[in-house]
């Protein structure tokens, strides 16, 4: 057979494909109603594992996996769409529910706010940002913004979650673990950086440069071909205000031009990050879950199991509901052997009832999940 003789074929193969899936999807809708009135759960592994060893003895040995990974496949989007016609629920689904017909949704246009780092850090501007009025509280590192918020001394606080260049900001993915919050906006804000000196100091004098380890990292190339020394501090703010109050000559930072200013540092030069196209991804928290007006963006974190294909399984049923990922990240679980925690944001609606029941099936399936909140991303 040539080549277009196998593809008349394989287009009449597709065909009876199509009428067998077309039936499947039917009966697998007749077995989502019987689930229904016995509250019996969509997933059912035990079931789908006897399925696949029935037809993997009739299956030649090098077609077994292929078989596995089609079938798996199969089991995501019959149960995607078996949740579409079921009303799941789960703790997380009912405060989504509830916060979804608040009379108020708008984001407040004034509120107090924490921050880490000082007077002049990239998370002051995107505070401001969010709320045109607002009281900035900052505090030394990000577990005492996350403590702020969790106390109730500030209504919000903004904390970065990735940047374009240097990735993602791990300590704040491990600490979203620790506290209990929800994500109520997120922005992108640009970041420039700016080589900044005490006044009458000239870059021949420069020794050593500091500032925040992701800016010392998205300035790399410049330090590298610079010669310079560098060290890591808390905040690009923090690194700026230890040059304006010491009386080393020597001593450089990394940070914007507004906070140069605010220091009354000189600047050297401007533009020093390698990359041009810079930015960093802030999130703004709460304590209590609001889902405010325009919100098209959700973040959730689960456990998987430790076995071949758990995480396959959780991006099919995505996939099936079509539904974009746009983040996803994976953190060790403290105490625990090569298990881990996935992030996952992607775009969806929490008024939509198949996203609603992806997230009851996902969290009563799940030994850790957490619902991180449903928000608007400002560009």
């Amino acid at each position: 057979m040539d080549l277009k003789d196998i593809r008349v074929e394989i287009d009449k193969i597709d065909d009876e494909i199509l009428n067998c899936f077309l039936k499947r999807m039917e009966l697998s809708g007749e077995v989502a109603k019987s689930k229904i009135e016995t509250g019996k759960a969509v997933n059912d592994s035990s079931r789908e594992d006897s399925i696949v060893y029935r037809l993997s003895t009739k299956t030649p040995n090098e077609l077994k996996f292929y078989l596995k990974e089609l079938y798996s496949t199969m089991f995501a989007v019959s149960k995607s769409y078996q949740s579409t016609l079921m009303n799941k629920t789960s703790k997380s689904v009912e405060k989504i529910k509830e916060a979804v017909v608040k009379e108020d949704r708008k984001l407040p246009v004034s509120a107090t706010v924490a921050c880490q780092g000082v007077l002049g850090a990239n998370s002051g501007v995107a505070a401001k940002r969010f709320f045109p009025i607002s009281d900035v509280s900052y505090f030394k590192n990000f577990e005492g913004v996350f403590t702020a918020v969790d106390k109730g001394l500030c209504e919000y606080g903004v904390l970065p979650i990735e940047n374009s260049t240097a990735g993602s900001v791990l300590e704040v993915y491990d600490l979203m673990n620790k506290y209990s919050f929800y994500i109520a906006r997120s922005i992108r804000v640009k970041i420039s950086h700016c080589l900044a000196v005490l006044p009458g100091v000239e870059k021949s004098q420069i020794k050593k440069v500091i500032s925040h380890t992701q800016a010392l990292s998205q300035c790399a190339e410049y330090l590298k071909n610079s010669k310079f020394d560098y060290e890591a501090v808390e905040n690009t703010a923090v690194s700026a205000k230890k040059v304006a109050e010491s009386d080393d000559k020597t001593l450089a930072c990394l940070c914007s031009k507004e906070c140069a200013e605010i220091y009354g540092l000189k600047i050297l030069e401007e533009n020093v990050e390698d990359n041009s196209n810079n930015y960093t991804r802030f999130i703004l928290i709460s304590k209590d879950l609001n889902v405010f007006d325009g919100s098209d963006r959700i973040s959730i974190m689960t456990s998987a199991p430790h076995e071949s294909g758990s995480l396959s399984k959780i991006l099919a049923r995505f996939s099936a509901l079509g539904l974009n990922l746009t983040k996803l990240e994976s953190r060790p679980i403290h105490g625990s052997d090569f298990e881990f925690l996935f992030y996952f944001d992607f775009e969806g609606n929490v008024q939509d009832n198949g996203v609603l029941n992806l997230i009851a099936e996902m969290e009563n399936s799940s030994m850790l999940f957490n619902f991180l909140g449903a928000y608007k991303e400002i560009l």
